[in-house]
């Protein structure tokens, strides 16, 4: 009993320093709303047309950030919203090279 008694304040410590490490991690909104935009962006810029397995990649990559966010699964959502915010980049730009292609032709 006594050892028990001793172990608590041990047991106690250890699990609010580990709340509090869990509880650091918070949730990616910015990030999220960036992946976001920038799908938006691609959209109007045409992306679904000039590229779009690199649109659909990002959109794939929101869906899994969203999910994961909500799951509270913080890291790995941010990874995924900055994954689809680099293809959703990367989509705006080949639609800007092929609009830019395109001028040149005429």
């Amino acid at each position: 009993m006594k050892k028990t008694l001793l172990l608590l304040p041990v047991i106690l410590l250890a699990l609010v320093f580990s709340l509090a490490l869990t509880s650091c991690d918070e949730p990616p909104e910015e990030e999220i709303m960036a992946a976001e935009d920038a799908i938006k962006k691609a959209l109007e810029y045409g992306a679904d047309e000039a590229s779009p397995r690199l649109l659909e990649k990002a959109q794939k990559l929101m869906q899994e950030a969203k999910m994961l966010n909500e799951q509270g699964k913080f890291k790995e959502a941010r990874q995924k919203a900055e994954f689809a915010k680099i293809r959703a980049d990367k989509a705006v730009m080949n639609a800007e090279r092929l609009e830019e292609a395109s001028k040149r032709n005429d």
